[in-house]
């Protein structure tokens, strides 16, 4: 079977309703799979623990070097230029750089996917890796600290998961089947980390991903009329 060369790239409304970001899609509106993941009780203790205006400076730091990364990696991966420098963000754009030139064909980047199974989500890429075959690769980049494990790296591998099963969902006519997935996390002024999940794998995460979703629609049953509008181009 060739390769897929082109899929269409959807931008999904997103919306806050009562703390829970959900997404307006084709199927109605669809939580999404971090606020699914999302431990509110871990996350209210750690908030506790660090004070709230601590917890906020580490939040808006964090999200902001994540922003400027996958902001970087797009621009990298769109035009082949590596963005200006940064001076508190380039040791993890340098760090994740070396992957980013390893990819050879970016499918989708920053796109919008859902499933039938009640959950939507943005996945940050799509490519084809050395080695893929007819099959591309679903790529999660993450920044960090220093090296990711335990729960939060099981926690990323549910997401990854999730995202497979929808993208192969959403991208089942173009013949889109990933049967692999990538966690790559960018490290201040090291090498970046790189997690692979295979199709055995993904395959248990999502049994596992589904038991939560169904946990977490039990717990927040969301309204049935909203506007569904969805923007679409070409990746």
């Amino acid at each position: 079977m060739p390769r897929v060369t082109a899929i269409p790239k959807y931008e999904a409304v997103r919306t806050t309703i009562e703390g829970h970001r959900v997404y307006a899609t084709p199927l109605g509106l669809k939580p999404s799979v971090t606020t699914i993941l999302r431990d509110d009780s871990k996350f209210a203790g750690w908030r506790k623990y660090k004070g709230e205006k601590a917890a906020d400076e580490i939040l808006q730091r964090a999200s902001a070097r994540g922003t400027w990364t996958h902001d970087g990696a797009e621009q990298f991966l769109t035009t082949g230029e590596h963005p200006p420098f940064h001076f508190s963000y380039q040791p993890f754009y340098n760090s994740l750089r070396p992957f980013l030139e390893q990819i050879e064909q970016p499918l989708l980047l920053e796109g919008a996917v859902w499933n039938s199974d009640n959950y939507a989500g943005a996945c940050d890429c799509i490519a084809y890796m050395p080695g893929d075959g007819d099959q591309p690769t679903l790529i999660d980049f993450k920044t960090a600290n220093k090296p990711v494990t335990g729960s939060k790296l099981y926690g990323y591998e549910l997401q990854v998961a999730a995202y497979i099963k929808a993208a192969n969902f959403v991208y089942a006519r173009q013949g889109i089947c990933i049967k692999k997935g990538l966690i790559v996390v960018a490290l201040p002024n090291k090498p970046f980390q790189i997690h692979e999940l295979g199709r055995t794998d993904i395959n248990q995460l999502y049994c596992h991903f589904l038991e939560k979703l169904e946990d977490w629609h039990e717990k927040n049953p969301l309204p049935e009329n909203y506007p569904q509008p969805m923007s679409r181009g070409v990746a």
